[in-house]
């Protein structure tokens, strides 16, 4: 083994690291494969040690790649070179395909996602399936998410912080500015094969109300885009923009948004929140729509297009509200009616991870550039 203490090569160290994570390998589990003791190999990935030319090549074959991955000195190459590495989750042709600038954010965020939790010996997979079939139409979307709200056991319960309720069981929700070339996007997800898991960024400029649909949105996007991999087409029928709500024939876009009407305001909810308050499709009022709103944690739209496709407001009263929402809207930069009342844990897990890294002294100088990243990114803290 060669000891040489030059921090201009840290990058071989790294990029084993990374590799190794990729494969969701503990050090140990790597050093026997390889076979080397698990201490320098932990010194080879801390830049410490250089490997050996036998410890090179058989990294390489480990790992199927070739020594070039190993020496390069940008990420690109080594990222490249992993088979399960986290997708885009995208419904396209409807998706904003984001700027790369973004895209390079998100990568960098799942990196220092993935050394906290390797550092932690946190569990990677989520404790909520991923694939589930479903019928290729909205009643088909609605039983999809109410399975869903079952298996995170919370039935037709109103949830005060879904962010909290996703992170415990397993998911990895980040909140960071996006930049000005990604301001008007909400939300982007990816799914990670290796894991049965999924990493969701919620652009933090939005309300709280954009936040939370944003967030269940991509959770149905991400069902969606897994049943149609395992069927290898395309599910639903041709796209049109004719007719309105329910009238319109639903595609990847529209059912994605109708799982997360469905699993933030279920059915039986709302009409019995309505029913009790004996409201009538033609006598609701604005103040009575926004304390009801408010209970759910949608914005006002969505809550009114919610009650449409119940048949809880007549169509000529929920046209006239939405004509004046859609005003205070353009008057505000799309403020939220009645400010929110929402009060959401903002990347708690990430957090939570750095916290407990920080007490591992043998991983100090990655903590310290994972806290570098954090700052460079704007990642908010609850």
């Amino acid at each position: 083994m060669v000891l040489f203490m030059a921090d201009d090569l840290t990058f071989i160290g790294k990029n084993i690291r990374f590799l190794r994570r990729s494969k969701n390998m503990t050090l140990l589990q790597l050093s026997e494969r390889i076979g080397i003791r698990e201490g320098p190999l932990g010194r080879i990935e801390r830049g410490l040690n250089l490997p050996s030319a036998a410890v090179i090549y058989r990294l390489t074959k480990e790992f199927g790649i070739s020594a070039d991955v190993l020496f390069s000195e940008s990420m690109a190459p080594v990222k490249s070179a992993i088979a399960n590495d986290a997708f885009f989750a995208s419904l396209e042709p409807h998706s904003k395909t984001p700027p790369q600038i973004l895209i390079k954010d998100c990568h960098d965020i799942m990196a220092a996602f993935h050394a906290l939790e390797d550092i932690c010996g946190a569990q990677k997979s989520a404790f909520l399936p991923l694939s589930l079939s479903f019928e290729p139409d909205y009643p088909g979307m609605d039983q999809m998410a109410y399975r869903i709200r079952n298996y995170l056991g919370i039935g037709d319960a109103v949830v005060f912080d879904y962010f909290e309720l996703f992170e415990n069981y397993g998911f990895r929700i980040i909140l960071f500015p996006f930049q000005k070339a990604a301001s008007g996007l909400n939300s982007i997800s990816f799914y990670e094969p290796a894991f049965h898991n999924a990493f969701f960024f919620l652009n933090s400029r939005k309300n709280p109300e954009k936040q939370i649909f944003s967030l269940s949105t991509e959770l149905g996007k991400i069902l969606i885009l897994n049943q149609m991999r395992l069927g290898k087409k395309d599910i639903f029928p041709e796209n049109s923009d004719s007719g309105q709500a329910e009238k319109r024939p639903i595609n990847t876009e529209r059912a994605a948004k109708r799982f997360a009407a469905t699993f933030l305001m279920p059915e039986r909810a709302v009409k019995t929140t309505v029913g009790q308050l004996g409201i009538s499709p033609d006598n609701w009022s604005f103040d009575l729509l926004l304390r009801i709103k408010h209970r759910f944690g949608v914005s006002l739209e969505s809550f009114l297009y919610r009650l449409q496709e119940l048949s809880l407001i007549s169509d000529h009263l929920a046209d006239q509200f939405k004509n004046g929402i859609h005003i205070f809207y353009n008057q505000t930069d799309y403020a939220e009616p009645d400010a929110s009342r929402r009060c959401l844990t903002p990347n708690g897990r990430f957090f939570d991870l750095l916290l407990t890294a920080r007490t591992k002294g043998s991983a100090q100088r990655e903590v310290k550039e994972i806290e570098k990243m954090i700052k460079d990114k704007k990642i908010i803290k609850a």
